[in-house]
């Protein structure tokens, strides 16, 4: 058996010095990046808003 990785969303087998096996899983990790891009900007976001609030409350009344 001649080395090799798997496809981190499938999971076929592919060359050592490949990632992804195909344009279809390319996409697929592309949008999954930008999901959980996505999700960390709304935890960042949302700390944010608990700060402004924490802060008002001590100082605004």
């Amino acid at each position: 058996m001649e080395p090799h990785k798997h496809c981190h969303i499938c999971g076929t087998s592919i060359p050592t010095e490949e990632n992804l096996c195909s344009e279809k899983c390319k996409d697929e990790y592309d949008k999954l990046l930008k999901k959980r891009r996505n999700r960390v900007y709304l935890i960042y976001a949302l700390m944010a808003v608990f700060l402004a609030l924490v802060l008002f409350q001590m100082y605004g009344g």
